[in-house]
């Protein structure tokens, strides 16, 4: 399988997605609630983890950028 036909099969989840979504919407949540819940999981991640870059080099937006300047060549 080339990187194309993994682009284009992504974009056709994201399509199905979208569609689900807009079938299912989300509920309305108060902000406060949403700044309760991600403030508990961020908690729960340890200290060391919270402090340090697990992506120091930043590949993953590097990685990011090719796909998308591939996404863009390919039409």
């Amino acid at each position: 399988m080339t990187r194309g036909d993994e682009i284009r099969q992504y974009l056709a989840r994201m399509a199905e997605f979208n569609r689900w979504e807009e079938e299912h919407p989300t509920p309305e949540r108060d902000p406060a609630a949403v700044l309760a819940d991600l403030s508990l999981l961020y908690s729960l991640v340890p200290r060391e983890e919270r402090q340090s870059d697990p992506d120091p080099e930043k590949l993953g937006i590097q990685r990011m950028r090719a796909i998308i300047a591939l996404m863009k060549s390919s039409g």
